[in-house]
């Protein structure tokens, strides 16, 4: 009696996680959900304002840029592409003086309506990035890593720029 409960019990189990991978996984078909990005999202510090841009290239590819702006003067943080590949969905951040500016590829494991993570185990940085909508004005991007000995994690808070 109690190994057929055991058995049943794993059989259940594996099933949920079998189902929550398969629903968990960045389908190429879902590139669509990416079509929030469009536009300009703006966080204010209290020294700068960082500006993410992103515009739609084609059916499988969104390029962005990351601003830090003070005053009248603006540098360039980051470039990033979303492609769609035949292999999934990647995130490919180039940073700006980091890397002898060599881009990073970072696969995307999730891909919901109300965002994305992308991760990488083998990159020190970034290792991990999530994107997630709170409304079609709001959004939060966390970008997690190892710089040297220190783990890092950045929370930017996006509000999109009124057309």
């Amino acid at each position: 009696m109690e190994k057929k409960r055991w058995c049943s019990s794993s059989l259940f189990l594996l099933l949920m996680l079998w189902g929550a991978t398969a629903m968990g996984q960045a389908r190429t078909e879902n590139f669509h959900y990416l079509n929030l990005l469009e536009g300009t999202w703006n966080m204010r510090t209290r020294e700068s304002v960082i500006t993410e841009q992103w515009h739609k290239v084609n059916d499988s590819t969104w390029q962005g840029h990351t601003w830090r702006i003070v005053g009248r003067d603006s540098s360039l943080q980051e470039s990033m592409q979303l492609v769609r590949a035949t292999d999934g969905i990647y995130y490919i951040p180039v940073m700006t003086g980091q890397a002898n500016n060599t881009p990073a590829r970072v696969k995307l494991t999730v891909l919901k309506p109300i965002g994305f993570i992308a991760e990488n185990p083998a990159n020190d940085f970034p290792k991990k990035i999530t994107y997630r909508w709170k409304s079609e004005t709001h959004l939060d991007v966390k970008v997690e890593g190892k710089q040297g000995n220190t783990v890092g994690e950045f929370l930017f808070q996006y509000n999109k720029e009124e057309k």
